[in-house]
């Protein structure tokens, strides 16, 4: 655990300079390894990644708490971040529309694969608290951002992370924490905060 999700995220945070572009399939190849020990394990649940029982009322609920903080963090990234307040779709409308299309597919489920459905899987044993997997999870999803190179990145990853944490100990579900965490991912690149979230320049 230490390995994976400590050294490896701090060692690509250290390196990141050096691994612009590598991002992603160093995701990928550590998601693939993950998938592949959950379904090697007898005890893992296979249903638990894609079942979408109860969906119905959590949607609801990530609605409910969606709106309200997504209109909050528009009027506050307008008041303070005006330069980068929709600037992916005002600057660049294909990479923009690409990246709410591909961006659930090769960066959102590969993270939950990881951060939560393994992760609460696989360490259970050694942290019977569910407080205990879920403050890790988080910090080690935070820490994981910091290959970006700015706070604002790690903040945002602190706060996703706790609220995909609990929303997966709340449903069970790999698709339904996907979902959520896919709505506010298109929402921070759509209102100009995915440039914390990104290794290049989406102002160019």
């Amino acid at each position: 655990m230490f390995c994976l999700f400590g050294l490896v995220p701090m060692s690509v945070a250290i390196l990141a300079s050096f691994y612009i572009g590598w991002l992603i399939p160093i995701l990928l190849t550590i998601c693939t390894l993950c998938l592949w020990l959950l379904l090697s394990d007898p005890h893992f649940k296979r249903f638990r990644l894609w079942h979408i029982q109860g969906l119905k009322g959590c949607l609801r609920h990530q609605l409910l708490l969606f709106v309200p903080l997504a209109l909050l963090i528009s009027l506050l990234v307008y008041l303070w971040l005006p330069q980068v307040f929709f600037s992916l779709p005002q600057h660049d409308q294909s990479l923009w529309l690409l990246t709410l299309a591909v961006y659930p597919l090769v960066s959102v489920l590969p993270q939950e694969l990881v951060f939560r459905t393994f992760f609460f899987h696989r360490y259970k044993g050694i942290l019977p608290s569910k407080a205990g997997r879920l403050g890790l999870s988080t910090a080690s999803f935070a820490l994981a951002h910091a290959a970006y190179g700015n706070w604002p990145a790690v903040l945002l990853s602190a706060f996703g992370g706790l609220l995909f944490g609990y929303r997966y100990l709340q449903t069970r579900s790999t698709l339904i924490v996907a979902i959520e965490h896919s709505i506010w991912g298109m929402f921070l690149f759509t209102v100009g905060l995915g440039v914390y979230l990104v290794q290049v320049d989406l102002l160019k």
